[in-house]
C-alpha cells in the first residue's frame, strides 16, 4: 500500500512518522467490545475552565477494535470507541474550533495552549474516519455518531497521544456496526438479575438514551428531542461525568502496556492489534432487553419496519435503515421518525397521558415509601440508642464545695 492512500491529509508529521493514520483503512475488520470501567477520583480538565476533582462511579463503554485478523496490520489501528448519536450545527462547530485549536490559532485567538504537542485543529473531527468527507454544520437534524480515536506522535520531545472526537456518517457508522451483536442482560450498577441474550449492538446502544455508558436506561436531561444531543454537549456530557478521563487513562495503561522503546536513535515498535483489547466484559446492562426486530412503526398511516432499509434517495446507492425509537410520554410505543410521531400524537394522547400520570403516581408512592422506611430506621435507631453516664473529670464534691467556701472567704476578707 503507497504511503500516500493510507492518510486522510489531517495528519501531522509527527502522527505520520508512526502512521497514525486518521483514516479507516479498507482492510480493516472491527469486532466490537465491552470496556468496564472502574469507579475512580478523576480529574476533569474542561479547556478554558479550572481543574476539579469528579468522583466517577464507574461504567461499561462499546469500543470498536480492529481485528488481529486485519490483513493490514501496517498503520497504527485505528480503534474506535462510541460516544454516542448527536446532531453538529453552527455553535457546536464554534465551540470545537476553539477546543481543538492549534498553537498557531492559540497566538491568533489570544487564548494559552495547554499541550506540549501540536495536534490536528477541528477539522478532524469534521471528518468522518471511513469516508473523509467534512460534515457540514446543519440545522435540519442530519443525525452523526460521535466517536473518540486514540492518536499518538512522536516528536523530539518525546511521545504524546490524545482522545480525539471524530464525526462519522451515519451510513458510514451502520456499514461497520450492521451485524454485531453483543451479550445484554437486564441488570443493576454491575449486578447482573436477569438472563443473559443477545441483541443487535446499534438496538442496545439506542435503547440506552443519548450516551453509550449510561446504565438502566438512564436519559439526560434537556436534550433535543429525547434522542440525542448537539456534538459539543456529548463531548461535554462525557467529561463533566469523568467517564472520559477515565476511559483515557485506562486506554493509556493498554497502549502504555502494548508499546515499545521509544528514543530518537531507535524506531518505534508496537503490535497494539490484538494485544490492545482488554478481557470483554460479559454483558452490557440494561433496563429491558431490546425488542424491535420485525416491528412495525406504530403509526398507522407508515409501514416501515425495524432494521428495514427504506428505499433509497436520488444519488444514494442504499436507503437508510428503519430505527424505530420509543416514545418517551409511555414507553410503549414506537415510531421511526418524528414526523410519524407528530402524524399519531392526536390520536395517541389520551393514552400517553394517562400512562404519564400512573408512571408519576408510582414514583410518588415510591418516595413516600422511601421516606417512611427512613422515618423508621431512624427511629429504630434513637430507640436502640443508650446514653452512657459521664462521670465528671475532678472527682467528687468536696472538691466543688471547697471551691464554693474559698469564694466566700474571698468575699469575707473584702
Amino acid at each position: 500500500m503507497e504511503t500516500s492512500s493510507i492518510f486522510s491529509g489531517l495528519e501531522n508529521e509527527g502522527m505520520r512518522d508512526l502512521t497514525n493514520t486518521l483514516k479507516i483503512q479498507p482492510t480493516y475488520t472491527y469486532e466490537p467490545n465491552i470496556l468496564e470501567l472502574q469507579p475512580a477520583r478523576v480529574v476533569c480538565c474542561m479547556d478554558g475552565a479550572p481543574s476539579k476533582n469528579v468522583n466517577f462511579r464507574g461504567c461499561k463503554i462499546i469500543r470498536l477494535l480492529v481485528s488481529a485478523d486485519s490483513s493490514d496490520v501496517t498503520t497504527f489501528p485505528v480503534n474506535l470507541t462510541i460516544a454516542g448519536p448527536c446532531y453538529y450545527t453552527k455553535e457546536d462547530k464554534k465551540d470545537f474550533e476553539i477546543m481543538m485549536r492549534t498553537r498557531e490559532q492559540s497566538l491568533l485567538m489570544k487564548l494559552p495552549y495547554i499541550s506540549k504537542f501540536d495536534w490536528p485543529d477541528y477539522r478532524a473531527i469534521e471528518q468522518c474516519p471511513k469516508c473523509c468527507k467534512r460534515q457540514k454544520p446543519s440545522s435540519s437534524g442530519t443525525r452523526y455518531w460521535l466517536v473518540y480515536q486514540q492518536c499518538i506522535q512522536c516528536t523530539e520531545i518525546g511521545v504524546g497521544t490524545r482522545m480525539m472526537p471524530r464525526l462519522m456518517c451515519e451510513e458510514c457508522f451502520e456499514s461497520i456496526t450492521d451485524e454485531f451483536y453483543v451479550s445484554v442482560v437486564v441488570g443493576s450498577g454491575f449486578e447482573a438479575v436477569g438472563p443473559e441474550t443477545i441483541a443487535p449492538l446499534l438496538d442496545v446502544i439506542e435503547d440506552q438514551g443519548p450516551i453509550t455508558w449510561l446504565q438502566n436506561g438512564q436519559r439526560l436531561a434537556n436534550h433535543v428531542d429525547g434522542t440525542f444531543l448537539g456534538a459539543y454537549k456529548l463531548y461535554c456530557a462525557w467529561e463533566y461525568s469523568g467517564a472520559f478521563q477515565a476511559m483515557c487513562d485506562e486506554i493509556g495503561r493498554q497502549m502504555q502496556s502494548a508499546m515499545g522503546d521509544i528514543s530518537e536513535n531507535q524506531g518505534f515498535e508496537y503490535n497494539f492489534v490484538g494485544q490492545q483489547q482488554a478481557p470483554p466484559s460479559t454483558y452490557w446492562e440494561m433496563s429491558q432487553i431490546p425488542d424491535k426486530e420485525g416491528r412495525v412503526c406504530d403509526y398507522d398511516g407508515c409501514a416501515n419496519v425495524h432494521g428495514k432499509r427504506v428505499a433509497p434517495k436520488p444519488g444514494k446507492k442504499k436507503g437508510k435503515k428503519t430505527r424505530l425509537q420509543e416514545c418517551l410520554g409511555c414507553f410503549d410505543v414506537m415510531y421511526c421518525s418524528e414526523e410519524c410521531q407528530k402524524a399519531a400524537w392526536p390520536d395517541h394522547k389520551a393514552v400517553c397521558k394517562e400512562a404519564q400520570r400512573k408512571r408519576k403516581e408510582e414514583e410518588e408512592k415510591g418516595k413516600a415509601r422511601q421516606k417512611i422506611d427512613a422515618e423508621e430506621k431512624m427511629a429504630a435507631a434513637l430507640a436502640s440508642f443508650v446514653p452512657l453516664s459521664i462521670t465528671p473529670q475532678g472527682g467528687g464534691g468536696k472538691k466543688k464545695k471547697g471551691k464554693k467556701g474559698g469564694a466566700k472567704k474571698k468575699k469575707g476578707k473584702k
